[in-house]
């Protein structure tokens, strides 16, 4: 059991690596890979303390470091709430339903990102 104050902390803790990992991505200081390996290290972090909203977030961020070369609007992308909260998709009916293949769902969500970044 993790008491108040130490779960504050690590929240705040958490936070804080992830605005300098971000920044230091965009910067070039660090490469991807050192990137995801922070955002493995933080997700850890956050898994212990039992915080599945900054546990989801990390996933979408190394989601995306993952998916792309380009890093140049990482930290506007965090600073606008792009990784925080995934919209919720209402499910067709069930006679409805219609299997998109993933390269197409990636393709889609990629597209909404840049058009997030160019407005």
């Amino acid at each position: 059991m993790i008491d108040k104050n130490m779960k504050s902390r690590a929240v705040w803790f958490v936070k804080s690596e992830l605005e300098r990992v971000v920044r230091d991505l965009e910067s070039g200081i660090i490469t991807r890979d050192q990137a995801i390996g922070s955002l493995n290290t933080l997700f850890n972090i956050s898994s212990g303390i039992e915080d599945t909203m900054q546990m989801q977030m990390i996933c979408r961020m190394t989601a995306y470091i993952r998916s792309t070369s380009f890093y140049g609007q990482i930290k506007k992308m965090y600073a606008n709430k792009m990784f925080h909260e995934q919209p919720a998709s209402t499910p067709a009916p069930a006679a409805v339903q219609v299997q998109v293949p993933v390269t197409e769902e990636i393709a889609a969500t990629s597209m909404k990102i840049l058009e997030k970044i160019v407005r």
